[in-house]
């Protein structure tokens, strides 16, 4: 079976999503506003078959840059918000069958969220990045 580049078909497939501001790249995240980036954590076989065939998970983060504050107005809210409408569109995309496509020798089963968006770090100037795990689940015969 031909080497698939899995990132690129990953990137590409994140970059349909609708509700993007900014550019989406792989393993970067700038700090513009609605920046964001793909970031592939693990790919592990879940379970082998006698067939040859594997089932595996390819786990990633979904990064973002949005505006934070540290007061009461609804920067921080709306930020949360955004990032659960983005999980909402994963959601659609499993139900649609609207997956990433590695091509032959791939059936793609499923792409799942695995937790709720978090803040996970606050830069200067009023920036917070934000991130949520996604897994892909897909055969490789």
């Amino acid at each position: 079976m031909a080497t698939v580049n899995k990132e690129k078909i990953l990137l590409e497939w994140a970059k349909e999503n609708p509700l993007l501001e900014d550019k989406t790249l792989l393993n970067f995240l700038g700090d513009n506003n609605g920046q964001s980036a793909v970031i592939p954590i693990e790919e592990t076989v879940s379970q082998d078959y006698l067939d040859g065939s594997k089932l595996v998970y390819y786990d990633f983060m979904w990064s973002v840059i949005f505006d934070i504050s540290e007061t009461t107005d609804e920067i921080n809210v709306r930020s949360m918000f955004e990032l659960r409408k983005w999980q909402d569109w994963i959601d659609e995309q499993n139900d649609s069958g609207g997956l990433p496509d590695f091509g032959d020798g791939y059936c793609m089963e499923e792409i799942r969220n695995l937790a709720s968006p978090g803040l996970a770090m606050i830069y200067e100037g009023g920036k917070g990045k934000y991130q949520f795990p996604v897994r892909l689940v897909y055969l490789r015969k």
